[in-house]
């Protein structure tokens, strides 16, 4: 009985031991966590206040800058703004061509360079995403990527077609279309090739939006827009849909090719619709240029890339995340000699 006695009690010890040792482990486990949470806690602390703080200053300062800008533009385009008339010369030979419309209208220029890259850029990064992360997560990075890139792109966007408002009004310029939209009041009365230094339109065929936009024809905006927003697609492709692992052949090129094409008729069509100059739509191809050029170089770092966090090739869920920090990142216990 004795010895059953023994054999019941050390029975009854061991768990008992086995339970402390267990709880002070948890416990010290628990310990050596609390640094690292707190570090965490304090990352996405800062994280969301540097976030308020650029959208403090997007809606506050950005967003009224843009609405000033348009506005401003539109009081140039109606006329409210006043603007300088260039002269011209009488019976002008480059000044007297017919007006028979736009091959490419303002509608289609502008609904282009609004729609047409926001809806590359996002496609594109859409396809770059290699990782097997859940449709949702991929959604939301991609709409943030080309939330900045697009916004870049407006940014540059809007200088150029300040660079090249500023110029239309400070110069004046006539169109190769000028008599036939403006049919100036002095025209009737001028001889020979005199000077004409002030005039005011009275055609009754055009409305007063075309006759003022008769004598703004340095530089080409269409050329300008279209230049930069053509050229920034095709650069766009360049280096990102060239890192694609798995590319076809002819896909990008031809979407490239595409892009300049489009560049290439709305800058040229303004010389044979006689709607510009040679050398407005010359000029007009510079500021696009220069524009573009500061766009892609400064505002958007030539298009690279930081890798992203969030988004990993081996994904996880909460559970293997917690077993993978407790196994491997928590400090291990020194083993015994």
């Amino acid at each position: 009985m004795g010895a059953l006695d023994c054999v019941s009690k050390c029975n009854t010890v061991k768990p008992t031991v086995s339970t402390e040792v267990f709880t002070v482990n948890m416990n010290s486990q628990t310990s050596l966590n609390e640094p690292r949470k707190d570090v965490e806690s304090q990352l996405i602390h800062e994280q969301t206040n540097q976030t308020t703080h650029r959208l403090r200053w997007f809606l506050g300062v950005d967003i009224p800058l843009l609405l000033i800008v348009l506005l401003l533009i539109g009081l140039f385009e109606l006329g409210v703004i006043p603007h300088y008339k260039n002269g011209f010369f009488c019976n002008d030979p480059a000044l007297s061509f017919p007006f028979r419309g736009d091959t490419v209208s303002t509608e289609v220029i502008v609904s282009t360079i609004i729609l047409l890259p926001f809806a590359v850029i996002f496609i594109t990064e859409l396809i770059l995403i290699e990782s097997a992360c859940e449709m949702r997560t991929k959604l939301k990075y991609v709409s943030r990527r080309t939330a900045i890139l697009y916004r870049n792109y407006v940014y540059g966007m809007f200088f150029n077609l300040m660079t090249v408002e500023v110029m239309k009004g400070i110069t004046g310029s006539p169109r190769p279309t000028f008599f036939d939209i403006c049919e100036p009041d002095t025209l009737k009365t001028c001889n020979g090739s005199e000077y004409v230094s002030t005039f005011e339109c009275t055609s009754t065929r055009f409305a007063k939006w075309y006759q003022t936009d008769s004598y703004h024809s340095f530089p080409s905006g269409h050329t300008s827009l279209s230049v930069y927003c053509g050229f920034f697609m095709a650069w766009y492709l360049q280096q990102r849909a060239f890192n694609w692992r798995h590319r076809t052949v002819f896909l990008v090129p031809l979407v490239q090719l595409i892009c300049i094409s489009y560049a290439a008729i709305c800058s040229l069509t303004r010389i044979t619709d006689h709607r510009h100059h040679w050398w407005d739509v010359l000029v007009g191809a510079g500021i696009g240029v220069g524009t573009l050029l500061f766009t892609v170089l400064v505002l958007c770092n030539n298009f690279k890339r930081r890798p992203h966090k969030a988004l990993e090739s081996n994904p996880m869920t909460d559970s293997q995340h917690t077993v993978r920090t407790l196994v491997f990142d928590a400090p291990q216990p020194s083993s015994p000699l």
